[in-house]
């Protein structure tokens, strides 16, 4: 007997070919129906809202006063919803922004009935290898997905990385709409679903058939429940309007039953390109999109979170003793004439105590969450969408620097401020697990005096007080906690207009002498902070002071670990003095034609290559001459064709000069040369890379980093000869770290927000990464890489031409022996989660002038810190780990005071057992690719 599961649904994609707000109205008018639907029709048995939860907010928001319905219709099992908040791309957004999206989903769910039991993954562009892993930590142990694998069956097993094992069901090639556009004419629905029930007889080898009837913002049918009455009246077969779980639950008791021999497939899924277009081009389409992304996220995850968790564990400031304030600085110590009066620099204010900022991190989140439906951060849609999507990223940006800066002045009034006059105190802030020796960039304020001098303020209501500098007063030297004094280097000084809030005064406008300075750090410690004293002064003859660890010259720079010098075409030299080893032409630019659309690059069929080699530099300036950063500037044009040609086989024969600057830095201590690269875009239809020598004579594999892990992938994938759907590709995602290279010798190239990276054929083979990739349409129809047509509605998207001035930031590390994988996290993690500096200005804080918060011990391996963050409802502390290696990793988490209690928790926060205590600490073991969730009680 065949079991026949009719699924109505639709699938909701929030903005694409129209705006959210447009769709939203789409969404009122279907959801309306479907409650009426429900209400008069109790054959209508079920409806699946795609999985996600969001559809509840925006209908809600429109339709208030049908809540109660929509509640009742959920909690009667009619309507099903989550478990995801929004339906994402899994690469192009961090391990952690699944989790916080599936939480948010599971939680939402909850307020109106229970989330939909079912790993739901319909039309995600591939599939992370750690999404068993996920979805266990959900408590699902199935999943049911379409893209990113091929075989013939409905029903399989799905290993991951670490042995999460899922019960998978495997869509048919049409997707999640195989039953749909049937409705209409009795006769030719019937002869349609019969077909699509034969092909799904011919899938299953648990005698479960999966018709799934809706489709992109449908709304319900009413003869659906006729339908399946019909189906039922064929002898062999029982029909029924059924539930994704429910037909889960069918698989699984077949499964456990008759044992059938599934096949088991293993990890990350992005095959399968002629069963199901995979859309690789995404991961390069709009790369504005995917940098602001990674900026927001790490503002979240990697400060707002912890730097909230240190702030909230420091004890409030206890009151000040009474004594009189610091005298001002008197002329001969640069004590200007105007000096504010002392009663502007209050010595002892009322002490502070700093709230976990739940409600404004959890705005934060959503809002972000709103940009990565898989249509959005895909960068796939039309333009409007794009143009919100920037406007949502301000705005969680905007709540993430607040809370960011929020903590930081917590943290700074928590130390005292110095005695000593004519002393800044800076207080450095590392947020990740492990302790740093490297430079320290910061932006240090000196305010002349107000630049509003008619106004009078009152200086006890300031948020923070305020001391006045001569106008030339600069940094003289930098001291550490300590006493030693430590190198320093002073980039560049400007002069501007700051404001200092107050909670009872309009913003205070300040002329401020803004310094940029840079000053060795030899210990950061991990999840921690340590004080710098920054001496204040009359500008010198050398603004830099300490050993000279960088030096350069008009075409070269060093430090103890690299040599860089420029070639004439603007590329570099850059040899590694460990090995020896030259690596040439780094940062070599790749201009090629891109015919294709939002979905899939695609070269024109004669197509003109653009390299370094093409460009005219303009200028060469040295940048810095240490003692602790030193580098260089190329200024070149790249003459690139204006566009595609008429015909679009070809490159157009009129030439565009476009400007491109590079600046390549190297610091004190640094294994990597850092490169800001700018690129004002003048041209289209064309794609834009950065090439990196592995300084092997051959590459098979490559390495990245993915959600909770780094991965390996072949260097090159082969392409047959004949494609029928879409053309497999050798570019792959990456989230900011590529590596490659043999046994003995390599590269990493380290991005922000870069997420497409190639190995290129051939000899000397090179790491791509893709800068821009400029197409003018959402979907066309004539693609040599995806001769099976559209991918989506054909209409015309000029702003993704990237047009205009774009920037990016990379970093080239030579390497030896490949390292571990957590080894190669660490410098991605370096470059991309820089320390914070906060200034120190009342003289009643009595925290110590160095704190770690929370160290991690490894005692064998390594592990990545993914999450550090107060529990969703209590006070306690939420730790997140993963081990990306192949080995086993042991390691004690300790924290700076007494731990009540600690548990293993998983990603919805439910204590699952209780964990040992010892030396105020807790000791972990995890196997190969395991991720951890740990709750600490202090």
């Amino acid at each position: 007997m065949l079991n026949i599961h009719v699924i109505s649904h639709t699938h909701w994609d929030r903005e694409w070919y129209l705006t959210h707000e447009q769709f939203r109205f789409r969404l009122v008018a279907l959801v309306d129906h479907l409650l009426d639907l429900l209400d008069s029709d109790p054959a209508y048995k079920h409806f699946h809202l795609d999985g996600q939860t969001i559809v509840l907010e925006d209908y809600l928001e429109i339709r208030p006063e049908q809540e109660s319905r929509l509640r009742r219709a959920i909690r009667d099992g009619r309507i099903l919803i989550g478990p995801w908040y929004v339906m994402p791309d899994e690469f192009l957004v961090s391990g952690e922004s699944l989790v916080r999206n599936l939480l948010r989903g599971h939680r939402l769910s909850r307020e109106f009935g229970t989330p939909m039991p079912v790993g739901y993954l319909p039309d995600l562009f591939g599939h992370v290898g750690q999404m068993p892993q996920i979805w266990r930590q959900f408590g699902l142990d199935n999943t049911i997905l379409w893209r990113g694998f091929g075989g013939a069956d409905a029903e399989y097993w799905w290993d991951g990385p670490d042995g999460s094992r899922l019960l998978m069901m495997h869509l048919p090639p049409e997707g999640y709409c195989n039953a749909t556009r049937i409705v209409f004419d009795p006769e030719a629905m019937m002869a349609r679903a019969s077909e699509k029930v034969e092909f799904e007889r011919g899938r299953t080898r648990t005698s479960q058939a999966l018709l799934m009837n809706g489709v992109d913002h449908v709304e319900p049918h009413a003869a659906i429940p006729a339908l399946i009455e019909q189906l039922s009246a064929i002898p062999g077969q029982r029909a029924s309007h059924s539930t994704l779980p429910d037909y889960v639950a069918a698989v699984r008791r077949a499964v456990e039953t008759d044992k059938p021999p599934l096949e088991t497939i293993v990890g990350e899924l992005r095959s399968g390109t002629d069963y199901a277009n995979l859309l690789p081009g995404v991961l390069s389409a709009r790369v504005y999109l995917k940098q602001q992304n990674a900026n927001v996220q790490t503002l979240l995850e990697s400060y707002a979170e912890p730097l909230s968790v240190f702030a909230s564990r420091l004890a409030p400031p206890h009151p000040a003793p009474s004594h009189p304030a610091p005298p001002p600085l008197a002329p001969s110590d640069l004590a200007p004439s105007h000096l504010a009066p002392p009663h502007l620099a209050p010595p002892h204010p009322a002490p502070r105590t700093f709230l976990y900022p739940a409600a404004q991190l959890r705005h934060a989140w959503k809002t972000l969450l709103q940009n990565h439906p898989h249509d959005s951060i895909c960068g796939c849609s039309i333009d409007a969408v794009h143009e919100e999507n920037m406007t949502r990223f301000s705005r969680a940006r905007q709540v993430a620097d607040a809370v960011v800066e929020s903590a930081l002045d917590a943290i700074a009034d928590a130390v005292p401020a110095p005695a000593a006059p004519g002393v800044i105190r800076a207080v450095v802030v590392n947020p990740d697990a492990i302790q740093r020796a490297q430079v320290v960039d910061a932006f240090i304020d000196l305010p002349v005096d107000s630049a509003e001098p008619w106004r009078t303020v009152d200086a006890q209501a300031l948020d923070r007080p305020v001391t006045f500098w001569p106008p030339q007063a600069t940094i003289t030297a930098v001291t550490g906690a300590d006493g030693r004094r430590v190198e320093f280097q002073v980039l560049g000084e400007e002069l501007l207009v700051a404001h200092v809030m107050s909670k009872y005064e309009t913003p205070w406008a300040l002329n401020v002498r803004r310094v940029h300075l840079l000053w060795w750090a030899p210990a950061l410690p991990s999840c921690g902070y340590t004080a710098f004293d920054l001496s204040v002064g009359a500008p010198g003859d050398d603004a830099a002071a300490g050993r000279r660890l960088v030096g350069g010259g008009d075409k070269y720079a060093e430090n103890e670990r690299i040599k860089m010098s420029v070639n004439h075409d603007g590329t570099f030299e850059v040899t590694d003095k460990a090995t020896g080893i030259t690596y040439h032409r780094v940062a070599a630019l790749e201009d090629a034609g891109d015919v294709g659309d939002e979905y899939n690059y695609s070269p024109p069929a004669s197509d003109r290559v653009v390299t370094s080699k093409d460009a005219r530099v303009t200028r060469v300036t040295r940048l810095g001459g240490g003692p602790l950063r030193a580098g260089l500037r190329v200024e070149l044009e790249l003459p690139l064709p204006r566009a595609a040609g008429a015909d679009r086989n070809s490159r157009a024969t009129d030439e565009v000069a476009t400007p491109v600057i590079v600046e390549a830095t190297l610091d004190a201590g640094s294994p990597r040369v850092a490169l800001t690269v700018s690129v004002d875009n003048h041209s289209a239809d064309h794609r834009l890379r950065l090439l990196f020598p592995t300084g092997a004579a051959a590459v098979e594999t490559a390495r990245a980093d993915t959600a909770f892990d780094v991965i390996t992938r072949p260097a090159r994938v082969p392409v047959p000869d004949t494609i029928r759907n879409e053309s497999p590709v050798s570019s792959m995602p990456m989230i900011s770290m590529v590596d490659a290279g043999d046994r003995s010798v390599g590269a990493t190239v380290i991005g922000k927000g870069l997420m497409e990276y190639e190995i290129t054929a051939g000899a000397d083979p090179a790491i791509a990464i893709t800068l821009i990739r400029a197409v003018g349409d959402l979907s066309r129809n004539d693609l040599a890489t995806r001769p099976s047509g559209h991918a989506g509605p054909p209409v015309a998207t000029p702003g993704a031409q990237c047009l205009g001035l774009q920037r990016f930031e990379l970093a080239f590390e030579p390497r030896a022996v490949a390292p571990p994988a957590g080894e190669l996290m660490a410098p991605a993690r370096a470059r991309t989660i820089p320390p914070r500096v906060t200034i120190a200005r009342t003289r009643g804080g009595s925290a110590p002038l160095t704190r770690s918060f929370l160290g991690i011990d490894r005692r064998t391996g390594d592990v990545v810190l993914s999450a550090l963050k107060q529990a969703e409802d209590r006070a306690s502390m939420i730790l997140r780990l993963f081990n990306p290696g192949d080995e086993d990793a042991e390691i004690l988490v300790r924290i700076d005071e007494p731990i009540a209690s600690a548990f293993a928790v998983n990603f919805l926060e439910e204590r699952q057992r209780p964990l040992p205590i010892e030396n105020r600490g807790v000791a972990l073991r995890f196997t190969p690719k395991q991720i951890q969730t740990i709750e600490l009680v202090p």
